[in-house]
């Protein structure tokens, strides 16, 4: 391989400055066409630099002047080389004759004539001077000899520069650029009219690539449409242009100006979510209109069977530009909530029981072996919309009302199924309670109690799915309680406590219910009473709020102290509060992995985690009110009244702990028109209600965190780096592995400024690598060559688990 183009042109240059001290040259180019391959050369500090001095004075119509051959005297004074470059002949040289002259050296060689003494072979007699100048500068880092015979090659990624506004075309490349605008089709750059000519260059891309998407709505035949052999150089443009983090980061307001001129808005009416995705916001908005109206006209079955299918077309429009590439901005196309509902479908239809119960015990079983996705799909159903738009809330209407009928009918199946089988007690289930005491007497090992208020059946299951998720190994395990009937706080707290069922009596008391182990005076339905009861148990090291564990004062066990209980209320104060049903459980959920894993790291292996009661939801728009079962109950609330043991009911009943006291319930979902609030319910005799979740989590003595460390990374070459973490298992049985949720920060070594940051990614053992994008930081900045500190850390104490050293390869602008 011989020389580049720019060490033949700093030879030639340098060569002329050894013969002497103070050795200078004047370059002669009438054609103007050295000078920008001087200008680059010159100024080039890996080879060393050079003076490079342009003419630009006049005097009449010779070169040169007054200034300059002052300017020029001087410097042959100082002995100091450089290269005076006259953009003409040496016939032409005027003024400065006399002073060239002393020159070392008078070039006046052609660039033609000087790349073809070099090697280079045109490959045709008839290309222009100006093709070869924009040829040498593209090719500046080549041998001449090794350019082979083609030409002006196109050049995608400087039009895009162009296209996104970020350049202004110029005399070096604007032959290039032109040849690459008229082989993308697009027309020929204004430059007395640059933004426009973006607007009309970007409608054809995107009515091109429309087309390209849905050829049977925009045809071949519109004038937007880029002929065939232009168009796949036009839509690699646009790929391009999508996935570039820095051309498109103003590419959606580009887009929504050159909407004006494609017109697709229209022409895209009749596309829907099988069609596209398109980079048109226009015809994107148009493509979801569409689907959402066509779903918005269904109802019922028909909707919930319509929605569930589409998941993958979808998330094809949700993983582009205007799906959760532009999340959070008001010209975002929520495409992302439209797929989280048509996947909380697909998993209620899934759920649905498919035919009536033989007896209750087959309804519990389908309960608890998956029919609690039920409630899952419809609080994704329920919640506030994350994003919306006059299409979508004219969908969630329709689309509630449908769930919300399946649901009613599966809870009026339940009811009907217990009442014709006499409303037994599900034999096989006991309190939360009898579980719990048989598992602290189970072993011996340090255990963590957290008794969690209305942790319905689904949220159990999805904590437990969640921990076993994220540790990589089976951690956690599920099993089916029953709260106490009528399934309130003041009796459910009571049967959470490690006691045999049968020691406890439930009474009445001015219409409120209180439970009291027999035997003893104490009100267990006052949560002091309980947590004096725990006090008083042996082993017990403290009784503590959750929040208290959050806020990372968890303590250690100790050799009296191996039982720790906390208490917790969220899900009950956001269900009362409204916050359930426009938030969800996601936020409440992830306040019990945090715990869970404080805990863990603090040495309590052992976790069991019982509730009281569960709940429903249900609008009171769609509220059904139902009498007494039988006049003067002496406890009344919307979802259970309660009479005397004796009293004869009919309908849905069962007895209070004790049983001195029978409580009835209505059908389904309907409520006693009485006091309480509206929309979160529990006290009643639903699946949802009366079926509890315990669940126990446990690590192996020997388990430790993984070991992690960073993969070294020399430099940091793009504003989106990947950093990858090497994991070590710190024990041979995945199960005695514990994962590690790690950051990434990188900082500048000197000032410790964060300039990029990671998700929170958890480290298993399962995987000996790990690849963790990274983001830069807003306002971030730092000059090129900037020493790096790479750092992994625990993303809760922000301890550093492992570090490397690094160095910026490229600029942050602070943007």
């Amino acid at each position: 391989m011989g020389d580049t183009l720019q060490k033949r042109i700093h030879t030639l240059v340098t060569e002329i400055f050894g013969t002497g001290d103070g050795a200078w040259l004047v370059w002669c180019d009438p054609k103007r066409h050295w000078l920008p391959l001087l200008s680059r050369v010159a100024t080039d500090r890996r080879m060393g630099q050079f003076d490079l001095v342009e003419v630009t004075e006049r005097t009449g119509s010779a070169w040169g002047g007054p200034v300059t051959r002052v300017d020029l005297h001087a410097r042959i004074a100082g002995r100091r080389p450089f290269v005076l470059y006259v953009p003409a002949t040496p016939a032409e040289l005027g003024w400065l004759w006399a002073q060239a002259l002393l020159a070392e050296r008078i070039y006046d060689t052609s660039l033609r004539d000087q790349l073809m003494a070099w090697g280079w072979r045109p490959h045709s007699l008839t290309v222009s001077d100006e093709e070869v100048a924009a040829l040498a500068y593209e090719n500046l880092q080549q041998d001449p000899a090794e350019w082979g015979s083609g030409g002006l090659q196109p050049d995608v990624n400087k039009l895009l520069d162009i296209l996104a506004g970020f350049q202004a075309p110029d005399e070096e490349t604007r032959l290039v650029l032109d040849l690459t605008a008229e082989q993308a089709g697009l027309p020929a750059i204004d430059d007395e009219d640059l933004p426009g000519w973006r607007r009309r260059a970007l409608a054809m891309l995107l009515v091109t690539q429309a087309h390209h998407m849905a050829p049977h709505i925009v045809p071949e035949t519109h004038d937007k449409v880029i002929p065939v052999p232009a168009r796949a150089m036009a839509l690699d443009l646009v790929n391009r242009w999508v996935d570039s983090q820095r051309l498109s980061e103003q590419l959606p307001d580009a887009i929504r100006e050159a909407d004006a001129v494609a017109g697709l808005a229209g022409l895209l009416a009749p596309a829907d979510v099988t069609d596209g995705p398109f980079l048109s916001h226009a015809a994107e908005k148009a493509c979801f209109a569409k689907t959402c109206g066509r779903l918005a006209t269904l109802d019922g079955r028909d909707l919930m069977e319509a929605l569930a299918p589409l998941g993958a077309d979808i998330e094809r429009h949700t993983r582009e530009l205007w799906g959760h590439r532009t999340a959070g901005s008001p010209w975002a196309v929520p495409w992302g909530e439209l797929g989280r509902l048509s996947a909380a479908v697909r998993d209620l239809l899934a759920a649905t029981p498919s035919g009536a119960w033989a007896t209750p015990i087959d309804a519990i079983d389908w309960y608890v072996s998956g029919g609690w996705q039920l409630d899952c799909a419809g609080e994704e159903i329920e919640r506030s919309l994350e994003a919306t738009s006059p299409e979508l809330t004219a969908l969630i209407t329709p689309l509630r009302r449908a769930y919300r009928a399946r649901w009613e009918e599966t809870a009026i199946r339940w009811s009907d199924c217990w009442v014709q089988a006499g409303c037994p007690l599900p034999d096989r289930l006991g309190t939360a309670g009898a579980w719990l005491k048989a598992a602290l007497e189970a072993s011996t090992a340090p255990t963590a109690v957290l008794v969690v208020d209305a942790l319905r059946y689904d949220l159990g299951a999805s904590l437990a799915g969640w921990l076993n998720h994220q540790e990589g190994v089976t951690r956690a395990w599920i099993q089916p309680a029953r709260a106490p009937l009528p399934s309130v706080t003041a009796l459910g707290m009571g049967t959470a406590l490690p006691i045999d069922e049968d020691q406890l009596e439930a009474s009445l008391n001015d219409g409120k219910w209180q439970i009291r182990r027999k035997g003893s005076a104490g009100n267990l339905s006052i949560a002091q009473i309980r947590r004096d009861w725990w006090s008083g148990q042996g082993k017990t090291r403290a009784v503590l709020e959750l929040p208290t564990i959050l806020s990372g004062n968890v303590p250690e066990p100790t050799g009296n102290g191996q039982r720790l209980i906390i208490y917790d209320a969220s899900i009950d104060r956001m269900g009362h509060d409204d916050e359930l049903a426009f938030q969800g459980s996601r936020s409440v959920i992830q306040r019990y992995l945090d715990a869970i894993q404080r805990l863990r790291d603090q040495g309590w292996r052992r976790i069991l985690i019982v509730t009281d009661h569960g709940f429903i939801h249900w609008s009171g728009t769609q509220e059904h009110h139902v009498p007494f079962p039988a006049p003067e109950p002496a406890y009344a609330s919307r979802r259970a009244v309660a009479y005397p043991a004796g009293t004869p009911l009919s309908g849905p009943h069962g007895l209070a702990p004790g049983g001195k006291w029978k409580a009835a319930f209505p059908h389904g979902a309907a409520c006693f028109r009485t006091y309480g609030g509206l929309g979160y319910f529990h006290g009643g005799a639903s699946l949802q209600e009366w079926i509890i979740p315990c669940i126990v989590v446990e690590w192996p003595e020997s388990a430790q965190p993984v070991d992690v460390r960073i993969e070294p990374v020399d430099r940091i070459l793009s504003q989106r780096p990947k950093v990858t973490l090497a994991i070590t298992a710190s024990r041979l049985l995945p199960e005695d592995n514990i994962p590690r949720e790690v950051e990434i920060v990188v900082r500048n070594a000197k000032t410790q400024a964060i300039l990029f940051r990671s998700e929170k990614v958890t480290a298993t053992g399962e995987r000996p690598h790990l690849d963790v994008p990274l983001r830069v930081m807003e306002g971030a900045s730092a000059a090129r060559n900037t020493p790096l500190l790479i750092q992994a850390r625990d993303p809760r104490t922000e301890m550093p688990l492992a570090q490397v050293d690094s160095t910026l390869m490229i600029e942050l602008g602070g943007w």
